[in-house]
């Protein structure tokens, strides 16, 4: 009982070291939404991919423009030397609309809302891989920091162990080989200690760089290392058409639709209506009036068969998008099955090395006990005590490693937990 007390000292008394200024993990998905420069990029990239749509509008709207100019021009006459000036000066305004292009304009338009969707995709795809990374990184320093506590405690209980091994030697009830294990043990545990230390400096580095920060002084995190419980079944086909991955590949067939709606355009005329208004004249300002009004009509007889191999070529590209898609559908449903089973698997085991965990402990209390009193053997009380502290690691890892599962698993179906 002092054993458990002492520990649950430690656990308490380092909880609160840890929980002044520490942050949540809320906290960390805001920050990473707020500073990370991966998902600013991404963010970037989707705004401008919103002005290329709005842009793709601009042909099948007017076009007007304004113009104004002046020149002076001469010429020196061979016969006499003479040589005469000519002035001229025009303004006006003039406009032209597209009637007609065979479908070009409305499949650029179309291309650029499916390369929009695309970068969407992306976007999404980017917030819920940092919303992975934020999690991990998380569950990864929060074990960092128990760890460091564990191994502290199990340096603290090997110390134990070896004053009382060394008394027993010393008084002649154990041998050398007991009492020179035990040393090296502790050495071993001082060893955990400073292996501990070394990998939380480590996972606040990687936490701090998932938040966009440039230093990991001062980055400790309160929590617990608990995952939720995964769903028994799960419907991956409709999980999957619901994944950025699977936007993405539509995305791309629309791109592909699109290209052969533009190739197909070649073989069909082009009409547009023009005007113009304006003034010319020797003096500025002129006052000779000239405007003008009319249709355009261009048809493209004959390209070498340039229009031909383009429209088949386009095809031959929505044949491959297509089949990039199917494949594309395939392999995420593969991927969210393995994602979910190693999720279970990870939840399932971390149960298992708690159960053993707390056998384990129970174990140990009996097994000192006995030892003291002379009923077991060094050697087994000493196998005791190397598998409480194996189950005290396992059972930490196990948690962080659900955590980490199930933040894979969110990942594979593109949720995000970042804030909007």
């Amino acid at each position: 009982m002092k054993h458990v007390v002492l520990i649950a000292c430690l656990l308490a008394s380092a909880s609160l070291a840890v929980a002044e200024g520490s942050l949540t993990l809320d906290d960390c998905l805001a920050e990473a939404a707020a500073n990370n420069p991966d998902l600013a990029a991404s963010v970037a990239a989707a705004e401008k991919a919103r002005y290329d749509y709005k842009a793709s509008y601009g042909d099948m709207l007017p076009q007007v423009s304004a113009n104004a100019g002046g020149s002076r021009s001469g010429a020196e006459s061979a016969d006499d030397g003479s040589s005469t000036t000519r002035d001229s000066a025009s303004y006006g305004v003039s406009a032209s609309q597209s009637l007609y292009t065979g479908g070009r304009n409305r499949a650029a338009v179309d291309a650029a809302a499916a390369r929009l969707k695309s970068v969407e995709a992306d976007l999404a795809e980017r917030r819920a891989t940092l919303s992975s990374d934020v999690r991990s990184a998380f569950a990864s320093l929060l074990f960092a920091q128990e760890q460091v506590t564990l191994a502290r405690e199990i340096a603290r209980r090997r110390t134990e162990n070896l004053d009382l091994i060394q008394l027993r030697y010393e008084g002649g009830r154990e041998h050398k080989g007991a009492f020179l294990l035990t040393q090296a043990s502790s050495r071993d545990a001082e060893f955990g200690v400073a292996q501990a230390e070394r990998y939380h400096a480590v996972a606040r580095r990687q936490l701090a760089r998932v938040l966009g920060r440039d230093e990991s002084e001062g980055v400790e995190v309160v929590g617990k290392l608990e995952a939720g419980k995964p769903d028994a079944e799960a419907d991956f086909e409709a999980l999957a058409a619901d994944t950025p991955a699977h936007w993405r590949a539509v995305a791309q067939l629309l791109v592909a639709r699109a290209g052969v709606e533009s190739a197909k355009s070649q073989y069909f005329p082009e009409i547009a209506a023009k005007a113009s208004a304006g003034r010319n004249g020797e003096d500025w300002m002129p006052e000779q009036d000239e405007w003008f009004v009319g249709l355009t009509m261009s048809f493209p007889f004959f390209q070498g068969g340039k229009n031909v191999m383009n429209v088949r070529g386009a095809r031959a590209e929505l044949a491959r998008v297509e089949a990039v898609l199917r494949a594309a559908d395939a392999d995420i449903v593969a991927n969210l099955q393995k994602a979910l089973a190693d999720y279970a698997d990870a939840v399932d085991q971390a149960g298992v090395n708690a159960a053993y965990l707390e056998a384990e402990e129970v174990r140990a209390e009996i097994g000192r006990s006995q030892y003291a009193s002379g009923m077991i053997s060094f050697e087994d009380w000493d196998r005791i005590e190397n598998d409480l502290i194996s189950s005290q690691k396992s059972d930490l890892a196990g948690r962080r490693n659900a955590v980490t599962a199930e933040a894979n698993w969110e990942k594979a179906q593109g949720k995000s937990r970042l804030p909007e």
